[in-house]
């Protein structure tokens, strides 16, 4: 399952709730068309059915459109819709579920404030009858966010590891990558783990724990034989990207642990810019960042910024971006590319993007240290010096410091 971009759902949705109908075929696309029409904003009838799925293939609308949109809506136009979005996807149904006594978000909300987990199983088992992904990954927020401060912490971790719905939503879907005094890293391996047996699972478990190790303690784990003796017998055609990415990853950590990445690092970028040339961009940036975080921690920063064949993907990945799309991947790839500018003295003009800050709350460390660096690179004066004195310090106890690394 990919989680669908929310601002271009979350424009759908609240067009269609304003208008006060379904847009699922042509004469509703062509009622909305008319619609607009009378309020001077024109869209035609195929471009509304079109963005809907009701002519296929699909097709993201363009900009010009979003804005549109975005207008009848009472914005200024896209960027300001999107800039007003939180993390949680809008939906005209999120507490209208009840009734039909189906999966509810705000009674697994309140499930998980009240630590009810006899409900929650109940809960959790009628969210396997839901198909709307924007719920689900909205479920997944919630539960991520509880898990992380749960006074019975042990007890829901090893709820959620009881069940395949648990596994999605927490395990697979949360990942919890700031893993605050490796809660996560020991809930993967005390209730995760055991009740797991498909092999590609168990690669993300060593994946995880092998880079978190690297990047919080400096040290290569103790799970390398592990991943090496399972990866012998995985097909990385049967991956999901996440986890070939991670397995990438982990080659150039252990590599780089056993003092051989001098001479292996060129291949293992080689193979990574081979691979990139399968998937779509939001997917290529997530190979990319996860090589680059790798590399990074053994210092070869300024061999990779005259790498040409890896950052033809950069660039093309930065020239290519899209607000609706952007990830934690994408945000390391563009300090990377600021730096690499500013290394080769290019004169490029680029204003950075910034993610909201509701967004990748479990990935927070990573984001506060790439914005923080972000700043150190343009930051003058006072702001300088504040900066200079505390970056170092932030990097290294959250466990970040490749982050450092890119800019010094």
């Amino acid at each position: 399952m990919h989680q669908p971009s929310p601002y271009l759902i979350a424009i759908c949705q609240q067009l269609e709730y304003q208008l006060g109908f379904k847009i699922n075929n042509i004469a509703m696309a062509q009622k909305c068309s008319d619609l607009l029409a009378v309020e001077k904003l024109h869209i035609s009838m195929h471009t509304i059915a079109r963005m809907y799925g009701v002519i296929k293939p699909f097709r993201t609308p363009y900009k010009d459109t979003l804005n549109i949109l975005a207008r009848y809506l009472k914005y200024i136009d896209w960027e300001d819709f999107c800039s007003n979005q939180t993390n949680v996807p809008f939906d005209p149904n999120y507490f209208l579920t009840e009734t039909s006594d189906g999966f509810s978000l705000a009674i697994l909300q309140l499930a998980l404030a009240n630590e009810d987990f006899k409900a929650l199983q109940l809960i959790l088992e009628k969210a396997k009858k839901n198909e709307n992904e924007a719920i689900l990954f909205t479920a997944a927020e919630l539960i991520g966010a509880y898990a992380r401060e749960s006074k019975k912490q042990k007890e829901l971790l090893q709820l959620l590891a009881d069940s395949s719905i648990g596994h999605f939503f927490f395990y697979e879907c949360y990942v919890d990558e700031d893993n605050e005094n490796n809660y996560f890293s020991e809930a993967l391996v005390n209730y995760y783990l055991p009740n797991v047996t498909n092999e590609y699972r168990k690669l993300f478990v060593y994946s995880f724990i092998i880079s978190q190790t690297a990047h919080k303690e400096g040290t290569l784990s103790s799970y390398h034989s592990d991943f090496l003796a399972l990866i012998g017998n995985l097909d990385k055609n049967e991956c999901h990207f996440h986890e070939l990415s991670r397995w990438m990853e982990c080659l150039i950590l252990i590599d780089g642990f056993k003092g051989e990445l001098i001479k292996t690092w060129k291949h293992h970028v080689n193979e990574i810019v081979v691979i990139c040339n399968n998937y779509e961009d939001a997917k290529k940036a997530w190979f990319i960042s996860r090589v680059l975080k790798a590399l990074l921690l053994f210092d070869l920063r300024n061999e990779l910024f005259v790498y040409t064949e890896f950052n033809a993907i950069v660039d093309h990945l930065i020239k290519n971006q899209k607000k609706e799309v952007h990830s934690i991947a994408l945000y390391s790839i563009q300090l990377y590319w600021i730096s690499k500018s500013f290394f080769l003295k290019n004169k490029s003009i680029y204003s950075p993007f910034r993610i909201h800050s509701l967004l990748f709350q479990n990935e927070s460390h990573t984001k506060a240290a790439l914005e923080f660096a972000s700043a150190a690179l343009f930051a003058s004066g006072e702001n300088k010096t504040i900066i200079t004195n505390n970056l170092k310090q932030f990097c290294e106890r959250k466990g970040v410091i490749w982050v450092l690394k890119m800019i010094t």
